[in-house]
């Protein structure tokens, strides 16, 4: 039997090592929620702050699981272009640390950890630049490694 016979004219096979949108998605947000899980308890144990007050920023983190994995996915996308999975892995490093840092900051204000002064004053003006540095970082070490 061709191709043809089977109805599959002009479409590559899958690959054996193709993930699925949707699996790939939901193993980043399940391994993402219980990360930040982990990382909000420990927080709340240090800093004595009640389960009940940790839902708002548990939540806040919780989306930033949504923003990594289709954009991890969509870096995985082009892992046989070295340089434009590199690339991708770097934008995509960016963009979750901008939505991270804005949800952390957000989380310090309404937990009553920072005020919203010392937070744009102190916590903001490091955002940019360390999320380019970041993701410069991973940019390098990607290339490097593929």
């Amino acid at each position: 039997m061709s191709d043809n016979s089977l109805g599959r004219v002009g479409q590559n096979p899958p690959r054996p090592d193709s993930v699925n949108f949707g699996i790939w998605t939901a193993v980043i947000f399940a391994g993402h929620a219980i990360g930040m899980a982990i990382a909000i308890g420990l927080a709340g144990v240090i800093l004595s702050i009640p389960a009940r007050n940790l839902l708002v920023p548990y939540t806040t983190l919780l989306y930033c699981g949504l923003v990594l994995s289709p954009l991890l996915y969509w870096a995985r996308l082009s892992r046989e272009r070295p340089k434009s999975c590199a690339l991708r892995f770097g934008i995509t490093i960016f963009l979750y640390l901008q939505v991270l840092m804005l949800a952390l900051g957000f989380d310090t204000i309404r937990l009553g950890i920072l005020s919203q002064a010392v937070v744009l004053s102190d916590y903001a003006p490091f955002m940019l630049p360390f999320s380019a540095l970041a993701s410069v970082l991973v940019y390098v070490f990607t290339r490097q490694a593929l």
